[in-house]
């Protein structure tokens, strides 16, 4: 049974191999240096940046001290094995945004109101993605129907037109639309990143897939903040 400095080096000459083949042409190059320009382009990698510095730094320490009686003399804990393990698990073998595909539930621009009333209660949703014949234009939500009738005397959503609701709407195209080949730490990413952006303090509604991230696509999947949550804390 190999010790877990065994374990951790094979694992660790792995990814460093991974690095060099996938973003330095092949070339040999530091590890640090193949690191940053990983992260530079894989949201996978770019999560767990820091704990991957620290294991190279903890690769160092197992190869360049000597050795006692051919064993090293600093031993990685299993935890330590177990965590790099898993990342590069999650490196060689990345979840896509197709994990959430599912039928979505959508309504054309010129329906009307009571339409995605219905959706919304019958599906127990609050985001419905509004279509403009064939093109995805906006996602209509809880917000946008609860502004819109705050500036009503009298209200009828059989008569109003989801159009006429999104006009008075104060946050407007607050989503992205995404390939069903993205994986799921970019699309955390972009969710994360997207509180940062305008409207700021404020995530996406939504994430939309489709099959190469195009808004004239058939839709087939729809992620929310509480589907993607778990990925952008982990």
């Amino acid at each position: 049974m190999p010790q877990n400095a065994d374990k951790f080096l094979n694992i660790f000459n792995a990814v460093e191999h991974h690095f060099q083949n996938r973003f330095n042409q092949g070339n040999f190059a530091p590890f640090r240096f193949l690191l940053r320009r990983a992260a530079a382009k894989d949201a996978i990698i770019r999560r767990f940046q820091d704990v991957l510095f620290t294991f190279g730094d903890l690769r160092n320490v197992l190869v360049h001290n000597d050795r006692f009686g051919g064993l090293t003399i600093a031993e990685p804990l299993d935890e330590v094995v177990d965590e790099f393990e898993k990342i590069w698990d999650l490196i060689r073998h990345p979840s896509k945004v197709e994990i959430f595909e599912k039928r979505v539930f959508y309504c054309f621009i010129n329906d009307t109101l009571d339409k995605a009333l219905q959706i919304m209660l019958k599906h127990k949703i609050t985001q419905v993605p509004v279509m403009d014949n064939t093109t995805i234009v906006e996602v209509l939500n809880g917000n946008h129907i609860a502004f819109w009738l705050a500036s009503q005397t009298s209200v009828s959503p059989s008569q109003t037109k989801i159009s006429q609701v999104l006009n008075t709407a104060e946050y407007k195209h607050n989503f992205g639309i995404i390939s069903r080949s993205m994986s799921v730490y970019e699309a955390a990413e972009l969710y994360r990143n997207s509180f940062q952006a305008e409207p700021k303090n404020r995530y996406f509604d939504a994430l939309i897939i489709t099959e190469n991230g195009k808004q004239h696509e058939k839709m087939t999947g729809i992620i929310v903040l509480k589907d993607i949550a778990k990925f952008m804390n982990e």
